[in-house]
């Protein structure tokens, strides 16, 4: 039962595997091409994270040279990082949930504004590396 209470606390740093700090490494505005199929989560410094970086490459971004640094972020060897690319309108900033083995990452801001097209952003998240479990769900 403490274990929850902890949980319902931690949500905005992370729960579940441990609570670890999240740090929203990057956040970067793609636009609103629609964006060429392929994974939307992948952990840097992976097969998964280098096939999710050519996927954006092929994309027609508006920031093509933000999106380029953004990806090639290196964690520390104590963390992880992960990429997410999420559809959106005005959103300002992200945050990361961790609940047991699922890292679900969500747009944050941009409240009471009507959007004609989906706009859609890269978000770069870090992990402390003994926070999360081997193998995370990516969402």
């Amino acid at each position: 039962m403490r274990w929850i209470a902890a949980c319902l606390l931690l949500v905005l740093t992370g729960c579940g595997f441990g609570t670890g700090q999240v740090r929203l490494e990057a956040f970067v505005e793609l636009g609103s091409a629609p964006l060429p199929a392929g994974p939307k989560a992948a952990e840097l410094g992976t097969a998964e994270g280098q096939e999710f970086q050519r996927t954006l490459e092929r994309a027609k971004s508006s920031n093509p040279g933000e999106v380029r640094a953004a990806l090639s972020f290196a964690p520390a060897a104590d963390r992880r990082a992960f990429a997410f690319v999420k559809p959106g309108c005005a959103e300002d900033g992200a945050e990361l949930t961790i609940e047991r083995d699922t890292l679900t990452a969500e747009l944050t801001g941009g409240e009471n504004v009507n959007c004609a097209t989906a706009n859609y952003f890269l978000t770069v998240f870090s992990v402390d590396r003994d926070s999360i479990p081997a193998t995370p769900t990516l969402r």
